[in-house]
Order: structure tokens, then sequence, then C-alpha cells
């Protein structure tokens, strides 16, 4: 049986290597436009794993240096994150752009992502929590793929 984090990594795997050769071509993209499309995917894709959560297919976008710093300032590493996770310290229950994120390609391996969020995420058995916040992501293509480096989020203010 094909388990979500196994056709999330296939997934994962097939846009890493279109993003680093490049998807320009077949209808007048420039490299630019496919390398900014394979960041967003990969970015819905955590988006999904941090939902689900699927610890496996996330521990895959996850550099393995990552930084995820969480808007009270809590600042966690992957392994950190993961656990969290996958023991329900923390769930999340929606995870939403609020507008279209800009992507900023700096060269053709890393790309910065900022944009405004909304979410909801639980901790213990406490009700969900709604926040608004502003979020950067930092995107980078190792191993045949892009994964994240670092995230950081604040409060919108009011």
């Amino acid at each position: 049986m094909i388990t979500l984090s196994t056709i999330l990594r296939r997934a994962l795997f097939v846009i890493g290597v279109f993003s680093l050769v490049g998807t320009a071509g077949a209808q007048g993209a420039t490299l630019a436009d496919g390398l900014t499309r394979a960041v967003l995917r990969v970015d819905e894709a955590r988006i999904h794993t941090m939902l689900a959560p699927d610890v496996g297919a996330l521990d895959d976008i996850l550099a393995s240096d990552c930084i995820y710093v969480h808007s009270n300032g809590r600042t966690q590493t992957k392994a950190q994150l993961l656990d969290d996770l996958r023991t329900g310290a923390f769930k999340y229950t929606k995870i939403r752009y609020t507008s279209q994120p800009l992507v900023r390609l700096y060269g053709s391996a890393t790309a910065i992502i900022t944009g405004t969020t909304q979410i909801e995420v639980q901790s213990g058995k406490t009700e969900p929590v709604k926040l608004t916040l502003l979020v950067t992501a930092v995107y980078v293509a190792q191993g045949g793929r892009w994964q994240l480096a670092s995230y950081q989020s604040v409060r919108a203010a009011e």
C-alpha cells in the first residue's frame, strides 16, 4: 500500500529534479517562473504535511540544519519540531496564506517566501488559538530537491 508519505516523497523528488534542471520551454516559461512554481509546490507540501501531520514527509522537506522560529519566539531545530508534531505537543488545524505569497529567487538554489498566513494551532488539550502571522521561509536547493532551511513568523499588527 502506498502511503501519503511515500507519494509526497516521490513528488518532492520529481519537483526537485525539475527545479534544478529548469522547467523553461514548453509554454515559454522562464527558468525563474519554473523555479518559483517548484518552490511554491514544496511550500504547499510543507503545509499539508504539518496539518496531517506526516512527520516522515516533513522530514524530507526540512533541511538537516533547519531552524524553525515560532511567532512566540520559540526556536526549534528540525528534530525538535518533528518530535513535537509526532507526539502531539502541538497540532496545526489550519495554515493558509491570506494571499499569494511573494517568492524572491537568489540564483537557482535559494528562494525566500514571504507572506501573511492565518493559522490555528492547538497545544495539548487546549482550544485552538487563531493567529494571523507574517512569515518568512528560506528554501535551498540541495540533494536534488528544495528544502526549508529557515522559517520565522511574527504576529501581524492589528
